[in-house]
């Protein structure tokens, strides 16, 4: 679903879904603060399978898929399971 990009007087970006106050976007963060951190969201869920679902400006990040939070390693572990499970289909 095509997401529309709000930029507020700060410079703050959020990418909606339409009608939706939900955090949306598929091909990057779905907000970028900026003072550099950036969250990623798909239909308002924390997610992100390529790498941590938060990064601050300071450098701490957290991994998330489907909302649920992971350790960056159980975060590896779980989409290596994923794609091994894709490729025995």
């Amino acid at each position: 679903m095509k997401s529309s990009i709000v930029t507020d007087n700060d410079g703050n970006k959020f990418w909606m879904l339409p009608n939706t106050s939900m955090f949306h976007r598929e091909d990057g963060p779905a907000v970028e603060y900026a003072n550099g951190d950036k969250y990623w969201f798909i239909n308002d869920v924390r997610h992100r399978e390529d790498g941590p679902a938060i990064e601050n400006f300071n450098g701490v990040k957290w991994w998330y898929l489907n909302g649920k939070e992971y350790t960056e390693q159980e975060h590896k572990f779980k989409m290596r399971d994923r794609k091994l499970k894709e490729l025995l289909q």
